[in-house]
C-alpha cells in the first residue's frame, strides 16, 4: 500500500537543520518510529506531499523553507510583560519562570498557545510565542516502515473528520466528513 491520505503511516525520520550535514533537531528511530494519519493535519502540508506515493521500504530525504515548515519568525509574537504575572499570592517568582522553560498561556476565548521564557529581569519577563522551529531550513531523511487503511478506531471512535465526538454516524461539529 502508498503513503496516501487517509491512510495511518509508520516511518523513521532524522530531521537535519538545514542540510543533510545539518545539526540533528529530532528524530524517530525504528524502535521508536513515528506514527500518523496522513491527510488530517497531523503532519506540516509539505511534509505530507514529500511522502505521497511512497511504500513500505522507500526511503525519502527532502529540504523544507521555513515558509514550508514552521514559518518565519516574527517578533511581533515576542511580548514583554510584567513580571507580577508570574507571582504567586506569596509575592514569590513561579518555579516554572525560568529562562528556557516553555509554559501553557491563556490568550482568551480558551484558546492556550506555548510560549518560551527568553529572559526574566528584575521587572519584566520575555516570552517568544514562535514555534521553536520558526525561521529554521530543514531537511527530513528517513524510510516509510508501514502503510495501512485508516480504521474508525483510530479515531478513538470519532469518524476521523472533526473532534471525535461523533455519534452512529452523525456529527455534533457539522464538518463536511459527516454530512
Amino acid at each position: 500500500m502508498k503513503v496516501a491520505n487517509n491512510t495511518v503511516v509508520t516511518l523513521t525520520y532524522t530531521l537535519h537543520n538545514d542540510t543533510k550535514e545539518g545539526a540533528v533537531i529530532d528524530q524517530a528511530t525504528k524502535d521508536h518510529p513515528l506514527e500518523g494519519i496522513f491527510g488530517h493535519g497531523m503532519f506540516l502540508p509539505r511534509f505530507e506531499e514529500s511522502l505521497q506515493g511512497l511504500e513500505p521500504g522507500d526511503t525519502f530525504g527532502f529540504h523544507l523553507t521555513p515558509a514550508e515548515g514552521y514559518g518565519e519568525r516574527n517578533e511581533e509574537m515576542v511580548y514583554t510583560v510584567k513580571k507580577d504575572m508570574f507571582l504567586d499570592e506569596k509575592g514569590n517568582l513561579s518555579e516554572h519562570c525560568k529562562e528556557g522553560n516553555t509554559l501553557q498561556f491563556n490568550i482568551g476565548d480558551g484558546n492556550i498557545v506555548p510560549g518560551t521564557i527568553k529572559k526574566v529581569s528584575i521587572e519584566t519577563v520575555v516570552i517568544d510565542f514562535n514555534h521553536q522551529l520558526a525561521g529554521v531550513p530543514l531537511y527530513f531523511e528517513g524510510e516509510i516502515l508501514a502503510v495501512r487503511e485508516l480504521k474508525e478506531e483510530d479515531f478513538g471512535g470519532g469518524c476521523g473528520h472533526c473532534s471525535g465526538s461523533c455519534d452512529n454516524g452523525s456529527c455534533d461539529s457539522g464538518c463536511e466528513g459527516c454530512k
